[in-house]
């Protein structure tokens, strides 16, 4: 195994290892999802693509959905990075949700500035291990769909791939496009 898959205190080194899988795109899933075109799919978190949920039920649909597709995409109990930025939220963040974060041990990975995907000014990127199993990431996760904090990713140990939520849903972008399409039909009924 890599150095850099198994030391998370090193951020240079998997900061390389992204940079050759993906180039200059930095770990931002607007920016992944257009660069990787062919590689990417889009789940709705809820049905009818409805953004926001107002319900416990629909709460609890979003995690299913969520745990359901992360498992398959990442897999259950796999070690994966969690990378995330702040870009002016922080300061809004519930306590519950920063706490979790902070938690995490997180360290910087790298900066985005301006000219990545529309960002204002220049914004730290930090990254923790974590092992995903359902219900780990779920008040972070619901802040993300509640639109409180900004898209995160979840990738998967190797770099291979990539699970980016979002308010209304999930981008995913896997390691071919035919595990895309396998995905996709999987998932496409999630409307």
């Amino acid at each position: 195994m890599a150095e850099w898959m198994t030391d998370p205190t090193d951020p240079a080194a998997l900061l390389r290892e992204w940079q050759r899988c993906y180039g200059d795109a930095p770990p931002l899933g607007r920016v992944l999802r257009v660069r990787l075109r062919s590689r990417w799919f889009r789940v709705h978190s809820l049905p009818d693509a409805k953004r926001y949920a107002t319900t416990e039920d629909e709460r609890g649909e979003v995690r299913r959905r969520q745990h359901a597709l992360i498992a398959d995409v990442l897999g259950e109990g796999a070690a994966c990075w969690f990378i995330f930025g702040y870009y002016g939220e922080e300061a809004h963040l519930p306590g519950d949700v920063a706490g979790e974060l902070r938690a995490m041990a997180p360290v910087v990975l790298t900066s985005v500035g301006p000219g990545d995907a529309g960002l204002a000014e220049t914004c730290p990127l930090l990254v923790a291990r974590v092992t995903w199993v359902p219900g780990v990431l779920d008040r972070v996760l619901e802040a993300v769909a509640d639109d409180v904090l900004a898209s995160p990713l979840l990738v998967s140990a190797d770099l291979r791939r990539v699970v980016a939520p979002y308010d209304g849903g999930v981008d995913v972008i896997v390691e071919t496009p035919a595990r895309r399409a396998e995905l996709a039909r999987r998932y496409g009924r999630w409307k």
